[in-house]
């Protein structure tokens, strides 16, 4: 991703370059469209009667985000708190064994974790040693904090965390433009890894190498630290009631935030035929096709190339 982004920031003006990404960002649309609807399949398994509390929430952080452009971060707060209020009461996430009065059986001996040791901490202490350096670097201070808190509060990975990248990365600190910052998700998906990459190409935008490096750092260490810190415990607490329905509340959440800012891209990147005609493609081959994304990528470089 580096040295894609030094491509990126030092070549981007360059015709070649700006008939690529044109292509390249009604890709990014088209994903992002396939990424809300797999999204939306996995929260609501049936479309029922039912479901009209989740597709309250996600009307809710639709709403507050499109248009009262409100504070994300508080958004998924909400979308968690309208979660319990509205699932937690009913019988919805009662466990079906529970339910008929069978007795539910413990956590296998072989899924015990071991007893954590030292060394299983050295990972942990290595990184945040390197971001304490960080923060008392002036340009890196910022960087890292801000994407400290993405990380911490990216649940779910993947394509759900870009609304909240995006809120901090363009809307609050104005690192990025939204047109480079559909660019850097682009550059994410030409390369191996998740969508949470996308903090190299802001961190070097931002602060050169070193910002490239402390941002990445950054973006991963909340996680990084959590598996360890509850791997003993996961097991016990993913299938409380209470757990269940926050997470259904934030997933329903997601969702609204995705069709927002999938609607924001789609009036910046769907502007010409020739991106239409390439969001058109894109979605018949993941969502019809079910090819695999990589294809629709190298696809996406070469038609682009050629007729833009």
């Amino acid at each position: 991703m580096i040295p894609l982004a030094w491509a990126y920031f030092t070549f981007g003006n360059l015709t070649f370059v700006q008939k690529l990404f044109a292509g390249l960002g009604a890709l990014v649309v088209a994903l992002l469209v396939n990424a809300t609807l797999m999204l939306g399949k996995s929260v609501f398994k049936k479309i029922t009667i039912n479901d009209w509390k989740g597709c309250a929430i996600c009307l809710t952080t639709f709403i507050g985000i499109f248009f009262l452009k409100m504070n994300v971060i508080w958004l998924i707060l909400l979308a968690g708190i309208l979660g319990f209020i509205f699932f937690y009461f009913t019988s919805e996430f009662e466990d079906e064994k529970a339910k008929k009065g069978e007795v539910l059986l413990t956590e296998p001996d072989f899924l015990r974790r071991e007893r954590l040791l030292a060394r299983d901490w050295i990972p942990v202490i290595l990184v945040a040693i390197f971001l304490i350096i960080g923060l008392f670097i002036p340009y890196t201070r910022s960087l890292i904090t801000t994407f400290l808190g993405i990380g911490a509060i990216a649940f779910g990975g993947g394509f759900t965390t870009i609304p909240l990248i995006k809120h901090q990365v363009v809307d609050t600190h104005n690192w990025l433009t939204v047109k480079q910052f559909m660019d850097g998700i682009a550059l994410g998906q030409i390369t191996p890894g998740s969508v949470l990459n996308t903090a190299t190409f802001i961190g070097y935008r931002v602060a050169g190498i070193l910002g490239a490096l402390f941002a990445t750092l950054a973006i991963f260490a909340p996680s990084l630290t959590a598996m360890i810190l509850l791997a003993d415990i996961h097991g016990r607490v993913q299938n409380l009631k209470v757990v269940k329905v926050i997470i259904k509340g934030f997933l329903s959440g997601f969702i609204g935030l995705l069709v927002a800012v999938t609607l924001q891209f789609a009036f910046k990147s769907l502007i010409s035929w020739q991106a239409w005609l390439i969001f058109i493609l894109s979605i018949g081959w993941l969502m019809i096709l079910k090819k695999n994304s990589v294809w629709a990528i190298l696809g996406t470089i070469i038609i682009s190339l050629f007729i833009f």
